[in-house]
């Protein structure tokens, strides 16, 4: 498969996205805790129950009822989700948040069978990587919100060096990958 390497831009990343393509974040450090939260993560269209399937039953090749999260940007959080006691942050993917009708039509892959999601919510100041793409898919779609699951297959760790992130890439069969500055891409 011919690929190709170039410096990414969150235009090109969010119009991949917005074409359905599926792609992985390996960016600066690696995070430390419970959640994929944007450095090693995957990245996909929440718009279409298939990119869920695919990212399942595919790529991590695990049960088709577990569920997605949403990153969502802060503006878009009332559109599609309840209100909660504004004193809990939502920046960690920690609390099941219960979805509004509307998100089971408009981004029904991150909508878990009880009708919640594990919100992220991404701001400028905290995420400014996912903040930037984000920003441009709602350019593109009219939707701030995206699926982000952990950058990894089945029984594997999260990846963590380059080369790993690399190597599950190709293993995956993603069709891009984010690689701190580069983008790779078997898209032509």
């Amino acid at each position: 498969m011919k690929q190709k390497l170039m410096k990414y831009n969150s235009f090109d990343i969010a119009l991949h996205l917005s074409k359905g393509f599926i792609g992985a974040i390996a960016i600066g450090r690696a995070e430390a805790g419970p959640r994929a939260l944007g450095n090693r993560s995957i990245l996909s269209d929440a718009r279409n129950i298939s990119y869920k399937e695919r990212i399942n039953g595919i790529i991590k090749q695990r049960s088709a009822f577990q569920p997605l999260a949403p990153i969502c940007l802060e503006e878009e959080f009332n559109n599609y989700f309840e209100n909660i006691n504004s004193e809990i942050s939502l920046d960690y993917m920690l609390f099941a948040i219960k979805c509004k009708p509307i998100a089971n039509k408009i981004i029904p892959a991150v909508v878990h069978a009880d009708n919640t999601a594990r919100v992220q919510v991404i701001t400028a100041e905290k995420f400014p990587f996912l903040f930037d793409i984000l920003t441009e898919y709602k350019k593109i779609t009219g939707i701030g919100i995206l699926i982000n699951t952990s950058f990894n297959g089945k029984g594997e760790p999260i990846v963590n060096t380059p080369q790993q992130a690399y190597n599950a890439y190709k293993n995956l069969d993603l069709d891009f990958l984010v690689l701190d500055k580069y983008l790779i891409t078997s898209i032509l």
